[in-house]
C-alpha cells in the first residue's frame, strides 16, 4: 500500500461525518487519490461491504481508478481481481466495483451500495435520473454514505448539486492551488498560457470556479434575472417548438407568450423515439392545445424506409408544424439575439437552462474578429437551441402574438388579481 500522505485540504475533509460529501475541485487538486484513500478506509473498517466508483463512462473508471486503487490497496488484502470486469474482491468480503453511467446505468439497480464514489459529475449525461432513480435508492437499505467529485463545467448540473441545501450533505470547493504538492509556478504557467482575457477556461480548471463556457452564443441572457418560477398560466396561449432528431435527441419546447415576454414553461427530449412516443408525450401534458407549432425544416425530409416525413407524421395526430426554409444557421441565431432578454425559463427547467449557457462556438482562433460567422458546437447542448432558435425565426417573420392582446391572452389581461409581473414573481 502506498504510504498514505493527505494534503492540507484532503486533511481537513478527512473527518467530516456528512452522509454526502461533495468536493468542487480544480484539476490535479487531489480529489481523485482522495475518494481511492476513503475507499481502502471503509474496506479496512467494514467487512463484507459493497463499494461502487462510478464515472461517466467504462473507460474512464478503468483509466482513472483501476491502477490508483491497486496502489493503495495492499494487495495481501486482495483475494481476486479482474481487470476485465473491473471487480476486486477482498479476503473480508468486500467487494469494489468500477462501472461506468453511460452504458451500465440499469446495471447499477436493484443493488445494495454500502459507499459509493461518483467521480467527474459535471460530465455525466441525465446526471438526475442516474443520481435520483438508479444510484440514490442503492444507499438506502445500508444507510449508505457518498463521496461526489468534479471539475465545474460551467453552470450545470453539478452545479445545482454543489448548492444543494440538506443536512445530509457538505460542500467544498478546493483549487489546484490548495494541493501543495503541484508546483504552484506551474499553475501560473497555466494561467499565463490562457489567451482568454477573461480566463474562464482557467478559473474553472484550476480555481473551481462556475464560470460561463469559453465562446457562449447567448451572452445576454440573464441567468439571475430570467431562470426563474414561471409556471403554466391557463389564460395564455401554448406554442410548441421542435428540433427532429433521428441518431441525436428529439427536443420539444413549450412556451407561453405575454406581450414582449416569452415563458419556456417545459422542456422534454430523448433519444431513439418514434413519433407516435412524442405525440403521447405532448398529449400527456395538462395543457391547452397548442395553436402555434415550429420545427426543423429538415422535418420535411421523407424517409427511405417510410417515404413519409417527421412533419408529415405530426399531421397525421392533428400536431402542424410550421418551418422557415432557407435560414443558415447562423442568421437563425441573429435573429434569437433580438429575444433572448424576453426569455423566461422556468426554474424547474435546469437542463434547458444548461443548454442556453453551454450552447458555444469552438475555441476562438487566433486573429479571429468576428466569431458569430462560425457554427456553434454541435453537441448535446446545440438540440434544444436549435429548437428555440427556430421558434424565433418563425416569430420573427409574421407572427404578431404577444402585441396583439384582442388575438393573444385578452382574456388573461382582463384578470387583473392574476397578472403576472416582472417586480413580483413567487
Amino acid at each position: 500500500m502506498a504510504e498514505l500522505k493527505l494534503n492540507v485540504w484532503q486533511d481537513k475533509v478527512w473527518d467530516d461525518e456528512h452522509r454526502f460529501l461533495v468536493l468542487n475541485c480544480g484539476r490535479r487538486a487531489g480529489k481523485t487519490v482522495f475518494s481511492a484513500l476513503k475507499i481502502a478506509s471503509f474496506v479496512q473498517n467494514n467487512p463484507n461491504s459493497i463499494v461502487y466508483y462510478v464515472s461517466p463512462s467504462y473507460k474512464q473508471s478503468k483509466a482513472i481508478m483501476w491502477e490508483i486503487l491497486k496502489m493503495y490497496i495492499p494487495k495481501h488484502w486482495i483475494k481476486s481481481s479482474n481487470e476485465t470486469e473491473l471487480v476486486h474482491e477482498l479476503k473480508n468480503g468486500c467487494m469494489i466495483y468500477l462501472k461506468g453511467a453511460d452504458t451500465e446505468p440499469d446495471r447499477l439497480r436493484g443493488v445494495r451500495i454500502d459507499f459509493l464514489v461518483c467521480d467527474e459529475v459535471a460530465s455525466f449525461k441525465n446526471w438526475e435520473v442516474v443520481w435520483k432513480k438508479v444510484l440514490r435508492p442503492t444507499l438506502m437499505d445500508s444507510k449508505g454514505k457518498a463521496i461526489f467529485i468534479s471539475t465545474p463545467q460551467g453552470y450545470n448540473f453539478w452545479y445545482d448539486f454543489y448548492c444543494m441545501r440538506d443536512v445530509d450533505y457538505k460542500s467544498y470547493t478546493f483549487t489546484s492551488y490548495d494541493n501543495e504538492y503541484i508546483p504552484k509556478e506551474e499553475i501560473d504557467k497555466a494561467f499565463a498560457e490562457d489567451m482568454d482575457p477573461e480566463k474562464n477556461a482557467f478559473n474553472q480548471e484550476y480555481l473551481a470556479k462556475f464560470t460561463f463556457v469559453s465562446g457562449q452564443v447567448y451572452k445576454q441572457w440573464n441567468f439571475e434575472s430570467n431562470f426563474i418560477r414561471v409556471p403554466y398560466d391557463p389564460f395564455l396561449p401554448v406554442h410548441l417548438t421542435f428540433d427532429f432528431g433521428v441518431n441525436d435527441p428529439t427536443a420539444i419546447i413549450w412556451l407561453q407568450p405575454n406581450r414582449s415576454e416569452f415563458r419556456a414553461i417545459d422542456y422534454y427530449e430523448a433519444n431513439n423515439a418514434n413519433v407516435d412516443h412524442f405525440v403521447q408525450v405532448i398529449r400527456s401534458k395538462q395543457y391547452k392545445e397548442p395553436e402555434f407549432i415550429t420545427g426543423d425544416p429538415a422535418g420535411n425530409a421523407r424517409g427511405i424506409s417510410t417515404n413519409t416525413s417527421p412533419i408529415e407524421e405530426y399531421n397525421k395526430h392533428g400536431i402542424y408544424i410550421r418551418v422557415k426554409d432557407g435560414v443558415k444557421i447562423q442568421e437563425q441565431i441573429r435573429i434569437t439575439h433580438k429575444y433572448m432578454k424576453s426569455l423566461f425559463v422556468d426554474s424547474h427547467l435546469t437542463r434547458l437552462r444548461d443548454c442556453i449557457h453551454n450552447y458555444r462556438y469552438p475555441n476562438k482562433k487566433e486573429g479571429l474578429v468576428n466569431q458569430s460567422n462560425e457554427n456553434p458546437i454541435h453537441d448535446e447542448y446545440s438540440h434544444a437551441m436549435r429548437a428555440l432558435e427556430y421558434y424565433f425565426v418563425n416569430v420573427d417573420t409574421g407572427m404578431d402574438f404577444g402585441q396583439n392582446p384582442d388575438k393573444y391572452g385578452n382574456d388573461y389581461l382582463k384578470k387583473k388579481d392574476k397578472l403576472w409581473r416582472i417586480g413580483n414573481r413567487t
